[in-house]
């Protein structure tokens, strides 16, 4: 498909939804590099300052998907997994170990990590359809 093509509505969507996945990577991301673990146990500072870099590094993928969307095929789709897990992580900890302080703010993230996964997959895979030449009878 030609860079000047219009992007089909479907394609949108996942740009958008990638770039936002990407700001939210930055920004909670950042900041568990900056807090580390707020409890003070060093062990979790090491792993949540580590886990930290890897979500960083994952950044530039999704930007790079996003501004390269009409050419992405099963990227997508893998892009997706870790969103949907990180946010099955989210209600596993929220189900063993009950809400944290400011639940509301830890719910809309949980639930904004899902609608996320579950919208990429649905527009890609709806922009992929479109894309698909009929076959010939």
């Amino acid at each position: 498909m030609a860079a000047n093509t219009p992007l089909t509505r479907a394609q949108t969507i996942v740009r958008v939804c990638l770039l936002l996945t990407t700001a939210v990577i930055i920004a909670g991301a950042g900041l568990q590099i900056v807090q580390g673990a707020s409890d003070g146990d060093v062990t979790a500072d090491h792993i949540h300052r580590f886990m930290a870099g890897v979500y960083i590094g994952w950044a530039p993928l999704f930007f790079w998907a996003a501004g390269t969307i009409r050419s992405q095929g099963v990227l997508v789709y893998f892009l997706a997994v870790p969103i949907f897990l990180g946010a099955l992580g989210r209600l596993l900890s929220i189900a063993l170990n009950g809400l944290p302080d400011r639940p509301a703010e830890f719910l809309s993230f949980g639930a904004l990590e899902l609608i996320l996964a579950f919208v990429i997959v649905w527009a890609h895979s709806t922009a992929l359809r479109s894309r698909r030449v009929p076959a010939v009878a």
